[in-house]
């Protein structure tokens, strides 16, 4: 690619750098993003840095209110309760100036947070924040690993060009899919790699593996974050099996057969025309 090209090509993707990093960008617009990344290392390390400095952010806790600023607070406050009670004990109708109104509301704010926070028992927002994220990664959950395996059956059938031919691309895609992708050697089994890409899954994103396996058997692996999407959720699309002390999961969708395994936080989850045992053979030699 021509500097010129390169330049045109970055300052087209600039703006959505930020909007990726927060999750905001459409699937659509991620996946060009993300093959333009993998061919560009500045905006690739601009992407690591934009989720550094978001990482650190989350990490930052707020300053506490100082002691004498919260006793001032509290005192224009009981300075103005003590006047209004004067003012109703006069028996006469009188509206509260707009400037105290305002001075009033601020303060109590001020207070109420200070004395949420001052609280021994109140839980930080930070700690609300990650309860709500944590609560809602189990609620998708729930549906991910459904997701998960259409989307595998159906990017086996139709099978889109990959990113890259070259397996040592590979740990490239590990800022976009949260674990390391690695190119399974499947031991013993002969398998020609063909190229892998970046698939976006609603908000989760998987490397999609592609190999031909056994002279023409074209094999489809994904490999993601199994605790962002748990394997063992696959029950009952897949049954489960216990192979060399490893729980594997098994089935067939769609006429494909179908077995998906995690190791170390990775999963793994593997289509192909091939009968049960040979992939549930691929998937467990894929994890070695």
């Amino acid at each position: 690619m021509s500097a010129a090209k390169s330049i045109e090509s970055c300052s087209r993707f600039d703006h959505a750098l930020s909007a990726y990093v927060d999750c905001e960008l459409d699937p659509d617009h991620a996946v060009d993003l993300e093959s333009h990344l993998v061919q560009c290392p500045p905006c690739f390390e601009q992407v690591r840095l934009l989720r550094s400095l978001r990482a650190s952010l989350k990490r930052a806790r707020p300053s506490g209110c100082p002691d004498a600023l919260r006793a001032r607070v509290a005192a224009a406050v009981a300075h103005e309760q003590a006047r209004d009670a004067a003012q109703a004990a006069e028996a006469r109708p009188r509206l509260v100036h707009r400037g105290y109104a305002i001075a009033l509301a601020a303060a109590a704010g001020v207070v109420f947070v200070v004395g949420v926070a001052r609280r021994p028992d109140a839980p930080s927002e930070a700690a609300r924040v990650d309860a709500a994220r944590a609560a809602a990664d189990r609620a998708a959950a729930a549906a991910s690993v459904e997701v998960l395996l259409d989307d595998l059956v159906t990017q086996h059938a139709q099978p889109l060009p990959p990113e890259t031919t070259n397996p040592e691309d590979l740990p490239r895609f590990d800022p976009f899919v949260g674990v390391p992708v690695r190119r399974p050697q499947f031991q013993s089994i002969p398998a020609n790699f063909m190229g892998a890409r970046v698939h976006a899954m609603r908000d989760r994103r998987a490397a999609l593996l592609q190999f031909v396996v056994r002279g023409n058997h074209r094999v489809t692996v994904y490999m993601f974050n199994s605790r962002a999407v748990p394997v063992q959720k696959a029950q009952p699309i897949l049954q489960p099996r216990v192979v060399r002390e490893r729980p594997v999961y098994v089935g067939n969708i769609n006429g494909y057969s179908v077995a998906a395994a995690e190791r170390s936080g990775v999963g793994y989850a593997l289509a192909s025309d091939l009968g049960d045992d040979v992939s549930t053979q691929l998937v467990l030699a894929a994890m070695q």
